[in-house]
């Protein structure tokens, strides 16, 4: 009889532990997937949060660089693509609109000179010539045919975009990139290839461009 009651008590005990056990398991997996959808709450809201400071920024840039000089809705487009750009690319979007103030001093309706006075072929913005244009454009499904398609902010940036981020890849430095954007690749590849210095005075002018446009677009 002892050894029965015995039994029951420790079969009791034993009952009432593994019932507390699973339950205080179930409550741990429970604060733990909890936990774990909390945790990727706050990442995309970060990615969010990161996405719509990047955006304020290009704004903001744009603003100081461009003023009233493009429409409201070249203005929209322009930002939405700089977006998209430095999203995809990993590029940062002030990179580019350095370059857009180098070249251009953000006027849209830019056109390129040579020292000579004649005109050099170089349009808008990002001064991209209409050879250049057209055959970047059709990576991107753009249809570039004349040197009024290159007067359109939209066009003339994304393009020129392109075309830096194809000479990024070709050289794998921002440096060179840079130079070869001003000069041409095959001027770059020629000093290379003689390991001759680069001319350094355009990379700099961007690049102080860039620290301007930081400073103005910061929060």
């Amino acid at each position: 009889m002892g050894v029965s009651i015995l039994f029951i008590i420790i079969f009791a005990v034993f009952f009432t532990f593994a019932s507390e056990w699973y339950s205080n398991r179930a409550k741990l997996e429970n604060l733990a997937y909890r936990e774990r959808i909390l945790h990727n709450d706050l990442e995309h809201l970060e990615v969010v949060g990161k996405w719509t400071l990047d955006y304020v920024k290009i704004e903001k840039a744009l603003t100081y660089m461009l003023g009233d000089r493009i429409s409201e809705v070249s203005f929209r487009i322009l930002a939405e693509q700089l977006w998209q750009i430095s999203q995809s690319y990993s590029l940062d979007p002030l990179i580019i609109l350095a370059v857009v103030a180098q070249e251009s001093r953000g006027n849209p309706m830019a056109r390129g000179r040579f020292q000579s006075g004649r005109f050099s072929g170089a349009l808008g913005l990002m001064q991209i010539k209409l050879e250049t244009a057209t055959k970047m454009g059709r990576r991107f499904g753009l249809i570039v045919e004349s040197e009024e398609d290159l007067m359109r902010p939209e066009v003339n940036v994304v393009v020129g975009s392109a075309y830096l981020i194809r000479l990024i890849g070709k050289y794998g430095n921002l440096r060179e990139a840079l130079v070869a954007y001003n000069l041409g690749h095959s001027a770059v590849d020629r000093l290379l290839e003689k390991s001759a210095p680069l001319p350094t005075s355009y990379y700099e002018g961007v690049i102080a461009r860039y620290k301007d446009l930081v400073k103005h677009s910061s929060f």
